[in-house]
């Protein structure tokens, strides 16, 4: 995947003509980054941004990209901004803007603001952002074609200016002395410096730089807070194709469904999915660490290559299995906390199916049967291993609650009951179990 890039008054159009291996896109707004992340880049820039009448993009979008992996620059305008308040997080900030940001000697968003034209007219400037008058007005000075004092005095009131009035002839007016001001004018057609597009520069030699020496996005080293704003942003949980219409793949995979007998069963389990988002139950972190620890798990993708390998070969990136991942966490969510009202529910299930009987019967059976006192690690090995084929959890009581129990105890004293009824029904040892408190 091409390094995407969010650009526009900062760069013109033959700044970015030799970049062929890269995917330019429109200064960035609130839910843009979050899906260049689908795409899984090995690198994103961000070098202009909207805010003004717009939302800006998040911090959260900058610090999730992070942690999918992927190196995140900034530079220039809104780039150099969020790299200033994230380079601690290990967004990589560029140029001489960023560094006044994050030293403190810039503070204010204004200083990069400025008024543009749409993308049609090449985003043409209609004021001067703070940045760029700043670095003229101290060359002028290092020039000599004004002093100090002046410098300083056209800095303060371009300052005082509400950014889209900023403009050159406002400059100059300011100066009152007509023969400084003409020869100031005169040098501005070759002297201006435009600070924004020499930082938007180096920020692409430095992203062209990371993928030709194949470098990567270390393990970031910080906790990404899942919270319920994040959950629940609209454009997180938009479709994944455009319009959300199926490809053709897609609209041919449903068809073996319906020929295979299988589509009404998934889009009743797909219905389930769509009303846990539509209760907005938002897992919190923990929930997705276990519904992804556990996806990975059953799959043996031990590895994030093995992970980004899987989402490849199932038709999705790593954004769709991290959505897929949270409506688990977000429908085991919601089953927790209505565990009690779906008890009726679960019968009926069993009722339509056929099995209530069955079911009535071993658990009357097991009623009869006294618990047996056995050690609890043997327990766990015997039901995990042998009963269900898997490995015994890490964490047993999350497991007890998962299953609708209160806790570990009543766990264990339901394993008890079990076992002394697995036992008491044959002599012969069909379960893994010695007669004993053992494992064979």
């Amino acid at each position: 995947m091409k390094p995407v890039v969010f650009c526009g008054p900062s760069l013109r159009a033959d700044d970015i003509a030799s970049y062929d291996g890269f995917e330019f896109r429109p200064p960035v707004r609130q839910g843009d980054l979050y899906a260049a992340t689908r795409d899984g880049p090995r690198a994103i820039g961000v070098i202009d941004g909207y805010f003004d009448g717009q939302p800006a993009v998040l911090h959260k979008e900058i610090l999730w990209a992070l942690t999918q992996g992927i190196a995140v620059f900034g530079a220039s305008s809104m780039g150099a901004l969020r790299a200033a308040e994230l380079h601690s997080f290990g967004m990589r900030g560029v140029g001489r803007i960023f560094e006044a940001f994050r030293d403190g000697e810039l503070t204010d968003d204004d200083e990069v603001a400025l008024i543009h034209g749409p993308p049609e007219t090449g985003y043409i400037h209609l004021s001067e952002p703070m940045v760029n008058i700043r670095a003229t007005l101290e060359r002028a000075v290092a020039e000599g074609f004004i002093d100090r004092p002046t410098g300083l005095r056209l800095a303060a009131s371009s300052k005082a200016r509400f950014y889209p009035e900023r403009t050159w002839p406002d400059v100059l007016a300011d100066i009152g002395d007509p023969r400084t001001e003409q020869e100031l004018a005169a040098w501005l057609r070759t002297g201006k410096v435009d600070r924004k597009r020499e930082d938007g520069l180096e920020l692409l030699k430095e992203i062209d730089a990371f993928i030709r020496n194949g470098a990567a996005q270390g393990t970031p080293a910080f906790h990404f807070e899942w919270t319920e704003n994040w959950h629940n942003a609209s454009w997180r949980n938009e479709a994944a194709q455009p319009g959300g219409k199926a490809t053709a793949e897609q609209d041919a995979i449903l068809d073996e469904l319906r020929l295979s007998g299988d589509y009404a069963r998934l889009r009743r389990e797909a219905l389930l999915r769509l009303l846990a988002r539509g209760e907005r139950a938002a897992p919190d972190r923990q929930a997705v660490k276990r519904a992804m620890g556990d996806f990975r798990s059953r799959r043996g993708l031990m590895r994030q290559a093995d992970v980004s390998a899987w989402a490849r070969d199932n038709g999705t990136d790593l954004a769709g299995l991290d959505r897929m991942i949270e409506d688990d966490a977000a429908i085991e969510t919601l089953a927790r906390d209505r565990d009690a009202e779906l008890h009726r529910a679960i019968l009926d299930r069993l009722r339509e199916q056929g099995l209530y009987p069955g079911y009535r019967d071993k658990a009357l059976a097991r009623q009869r049967s006294p618990s047996l006192s056995v050690p609890r690690a043997l327990l766990a090995a015997w039901f995990f291993e042998k009963r269900l084929a898997r490995e015994v959890p890490r964490d047993i009581d999350d497991y007890a609650i998962s299953i609708g129990l209160p806790g570990i105890d009543s766990f264990y004293d339901l394993l008890a009951r079990e076992y002394a009824f697995t036992v008491g029904r044959s002599s012969t040892d069909h379960s893994g179990l010695t007669n004993e408190n053992g494992l064979t």
